[in-house]
């Protein structure tokens, strides 16, 4: 069975969404969801639906939340036997969401993967290297993504997570052969504005320079945009109607790995990931 490695983060997902519009400073009826989340750990669970063996190489604390991760990996298939348990609570996600479902503020806690170093990783190298890519994420470190990117030769998928920790990887974006950013995100690290189509293709250009093979850029409701050294697009959203996006650009990635692992071109890895993510909005309707 073919072998994909993530490193990244797995943590609890506290979301609110209202009832109606929702009102700062102030309690607001809605509901309330906990769940197993963490970019690292939503790629890897995805993943295993395409028949891959996935090893999730991440931190997590050893209380109860510790085990709802250990729970949801068994039950995804995900192989948690490198995965280090620590002192420290398992990482942790808030976020609220205005009564349409699109998100209002975000607040991460993953200070747990701190223990995620490159000592950590070093004797794992030779097995992440033969795998058939390695998947990596904002949550960890710059330490730890400068090193990933010097050392791993298998091919690096990278999901920046958000703004906020996209600068992680610094210079080293060029060693990534497939990045999926946002529109946002595609911003922050490229220096370019992403507000129109034309700012992300002075983006993506900016990403090919660098050294990266295949750009996705998430637009969201508009879709997604694919480049490569050979062409670029966008391809409009498959779902219009999604009120709940929670797990679709985790769900869109995963499908982008698997066609890049089967060799499909960049455009039909993006008609995958544009479905995938449209099928986890139709699945929260």
């Amino acid at each position: 069975m073919n072998t994909i490695f993530v490193v990244g983060g797995a943590a609890i997902d506290i979301t609110g969404k209202p009832e109606s519009i929702c009102r700062e400073r102030d309690s607001n009826l809605g509901s309330v969801r906990i769940r197993v989340g963490g970019v690292g750990h939503n790629i890897a669970c995805r993943l295993t639906e395409y028949d891959y063996h996935v090893e999730l190489l991440t931190a997590i604390g050893s209380g109860y939340h510790a085990s709802m991760v250990r729970e949801s990996c068994e039950k995804a298939g995900v192989s948690l036997k490198h995965t280090l348990s620590c002192k420290e609570h398992t990482g942790t996600y808030i976020g609220v969401f205005d009564e349409d479902g699109d998100m209002l503020v975000g607040i991460s806690d993953m200070s747990v993967l701190e223990h995620v170093t490159p000592d950590y990783l070093a004797p794992l190298l030779p097995q992440i290297n033969e795998s058939k890519m390695c998947v990596i994420d904002g949550n960890l470190s710059p330490e730890t993504l400068a090193y990933l990117c010097a050392s791993v030769t298998a091919p690096l998928f990278y999901d920046p997570v958000s703004c906020a920790k996209a600068g992680r990887i610094n210079g080293h974006v060029g060693s990534c052969y497939a990045i999926k950013p946002n529109r946002f995100e595609a911003g922050f690290l490229s220096g370019k504005s992403c507000d129109t189509v034309r700012g992300i293709y002075r983006a993506s250009d900016w990403f090919i320079e660098q050294g990266v093979k295949r750009v996705f850029i998430s637009l969201g409701a508009e879709g997604v945009f694919w480049a490569d050294d050979s062409g670029c697009g966008v391809l409009p959203a498959a779902c219009q109607s999604a009120t709940d996006v929670t797990g679709a650009g985790d769900a869109m990635g995963a499908a982008i790995i698997d066609g890049c692992v089967k060799g499909l071109s960049t455009e039909e890895c993006a008609v995958l990931g544009n479905e995938a993510g449209a099928r986890a909005c139709e699945q929260n309707i």
